[in-house]
């Protein structure tokens, strides 16, 4: 790489004597003391003096590719005397006419995204040949014997699948290379973690499966799918997970003594175990007394009067003017990619901010709502459930209860009970409360004026479900869509006695919240499963996760959806369908456990791992001897 340095004044100035300078500003190289003024196309042409043979040489040797050869008419400006012009049109060229040698710069290529999915990645190709280990358990010949009758085992039951599965089965069968596959790593885990008896291990694997019949594979082959995948697989394709126990409607009720939620330690969360006393249900009234109705709302916190029975001077249920709240709940609303500021919270009904108006709905008259049991006892007292002879023993009952504003607080308006595990409704009536009603909650409730005004009087002997009417979509004046005309009756007691006439102590009640549904009704339950309880909250009490977002979350349903553009509120019998089937995917997945765990169904009754040792030592029939199994690979 050379350097031109004619630009720059010789320090010796004209008196030096070197040899071919490097620098410039001698008396005899005038143009070589100016800078150059425009770019260079050629490093050697700017390292040449002029006047020289490497001058001429190097003019001669640079090669311009693309530039345009001056015309004889334009005459380069400033040239000095002593320098020729057609040399300096050489060196000196015209903004406009000077280009680069160089080729210009594409830009980087842009990666082409492929519209069609990259194939999955193959199965790596084995024969059937043990693989190789560190310390092999045995001579390569057994353990090539043993893996040959392992496969030949598990081919059976494949071809047996492959020819009764459906076209949805598919997917459990195994094809020939996933096959080795399996068996090879079956054979390599039991050489690599039980060396010390793997030809026994092996042989009981290969008795295991002669034995098993194509329905216990199918079985199998079902829940060795993860169920995080089927989740997944389930919501990409729009389809609920259909829960499967493989039991019997009277061996599934019977299993669900495994995962009961005991609530006698839960009474600061609402759970009620004992029924008050006569004496703590006094000290409440008398504290009502004193208090002359004074409440909080529930709504928007502000002090008001309750009047049961109405004020005496203008009939009003409740003082304090109207209620001004937000209906929906308050949010942290999600950030965007990157954004670490923390969002202040807003309402789910309107989208304002947290303090921004008092509210975006107002209703008539301020609600509370009362949570004592002592307190609850002073309306109706709680009640134990009664031994009932007439209660079916191979089913269970899920039932919700949807509850109102009255001048006593939240009380019963209509309650719902579905049979366990087939989801039939047993019981479906509206409920006259106690108090003068302020509020119906319709929004949430699904229970709406016309329908308790229009609603017939039960009566002893009537059916406990109505039948199902077809209304025309015209609904209520309010927007309501009801499918069923029900039929009210005269108070929560009577409520609680049509279902005390389902169940008995030992019949397990199911339910999402049942600490509501039980304080709502009045009734102190033993035997509950409650689905709050059974899929906690990663915090713990009192955070819950609504029964919404666990149907969504573990059966890819949705529930509690709008049906057009009238606002329907819950169904419960919806919401009641929906525990059972929480409960029934519970049962399950813990079935699946005791099943790994050694429990199996004989004889139509769930056999413990302790008795089906005890029984097989006992009989000694089918007991895998060593004669046995030599017979067998013989």
């Amino acid at each position: 790489m050379s350097l031109s340095l004619k630009h720059i004044p010789c320090p010796a100035g004209p008196n030096c004597s070197a040899y071919m300078c490097l620098f410039g500003g001698h008396g005899s190289d005038q143009d070589a003391a100016e800078p150059p003024t425009g770019p260079r196309l050629n490093r050697k042409e700017d390292a040449a003096t002029p006047g020289s043979d490497t001058d001429t040489v190097g003019s001669r040797k640079s090669i311009r590719l693309d530039s345009t050869p001056s015309t004889p008419s334009r005459k380069p400006p400033n040239l000095p005397a002593s320098r020729p012009a057609q040399f300096a049109s050489d060196t000196k060229l015209a903004p406009s006419q000077l280009r680069s040698n160089k080729r210009p710069i594409s830009p980087p290529a842009t990666k082409r995204i492929s519209s069609v999915p990259s194939a999955a990645k193959p199965i790596k190709q084995e024969s059937l040949n043990p693989r190789l280990l560190k310390h092999s358990p045995a001579s390569h010949e057994i353990r090539l014997k043993l893996v040959k009758m392992l496969h030949a085992e598990y081919k059976r039951l494949n071809d047996e699948l492959k020819k009764k599965a459906e076209k949805s089965d598919h997917r459990l069968i195994l094809s020939d290379q996933a096959l080795i596959a399996r068996v090879l790593d079956e054979e390599e885990a039991v050489a690599v973690g039980k060396a010390s008896v793997y030809s026994n291990v092996m042989k009981n694997n290969v008795m295991k499966y002669k034995r098993l019949k194509v329905e216990d594979w199918f079985k199998q082959r079902e829940m060795e799918k993860p169920v995080g995948r089927k989740r997944q697989h389930d919501a990409m394709e729009g389809n609920a997970v259909i829960v499967e126990t493989g039991l019997t409607p009277a061996q599934e009720v019977k299993l669900l003594q495994r995962i009961l939620t005991p609530v006698d330690y839960l009474g600061n969360h609402g759970y009620v175990s004992t029924i008050p006393t006569e004496e703590d249900v006094a000290k409440a009234k008398a504290g009502l007394d004193a208090a002359q109705g004074w409440e909080q709302c529930d709504r928007c916190s502000q002090r008001f009067q309750a009047f049961a029975g109405r004020r005496a001077e203008d009939g009003a249920l409740a003082s304090g003017g109207a209620c001004n709240f937000h209906w929906g709940k308050s949010y942290f609303p999600t950030n965007a990619p990157g954004d670490r500021v923390k969002q202040p919270k807003r309402f789910l009904c309107c989208g304002q901010q947290l303090g921004d108006s008092a509210g975006c709905f107002t209703h008539p008259n301020h609600v509370f709502k009362a949570s004592d049991p002592k307190r609850l006892a002073t309306i109706l007292n709680y009640a134990a459930t009664p031994e009932n002879p007439n209660a079916p023993t191979d089913r269970a009952v899920c039932f919700d209860c949807e509850m109102g504003y009255t001048v006593y607080g939240m009380e019963l308006i209509r309650l719902t009970a579905t049979s366990w595990p087939d989801g039939a409704e047993i019981l479906d009536v509206l409920v006259r409360p106690f108090g003068e009603i302020l509020d119906l909650n319709s929004r949430y409730s699904g229970v709406w004026p016309d329908d308790l005004a229009q609603a017939e009087e039960w009566r002893p002997g009537d059916a406990l479900v109505s039948p199902q009417v077809e209304q025309d979509d015209a609904g209520s004046e309010d927007g309501q869509v009801s499918k069923r005309k029900l039929k009210i009756v005269s108070s929560p007691a009577v409520a609680r006695d049509l279902l005390f006439s389902l169940i008995a102590p030992s019949t397990p009640l199911i339910g999402h919240g049942l600490e509501n549904d039980l304080n709502a009704v009045r009734v102190v339950h033993p035997t509950l499963i409650d689905t709050a309880l059974t899929f906690p909250h990663k915090n713990g009490l009192p955070y819950r996760l609504s029964l919404k977002n666990l149907m969504s979350y573990h059966l890819n349903r949705k529930i509690q959806q709008e049906q057009g553009s009238k606002l329907t509120g819950h169904d419960s019998a919806e919401d009641a369908r929906a525990a059972g089937e929480l409960v029934r995917f519970k049962l399950a997945r813990e079935w699946s456990d005791m099943k790994r765990a050694g429990w199996r169904v004989a004889d139509g009754e769930i056999v413990s791992p302790v008795a089906k040792s005890g029984m097989s030592n006992n009989s000694g029939g089918g007991a895998l001897t060593e004669e046995f199994i030599e017979g067998s690979m013989a």
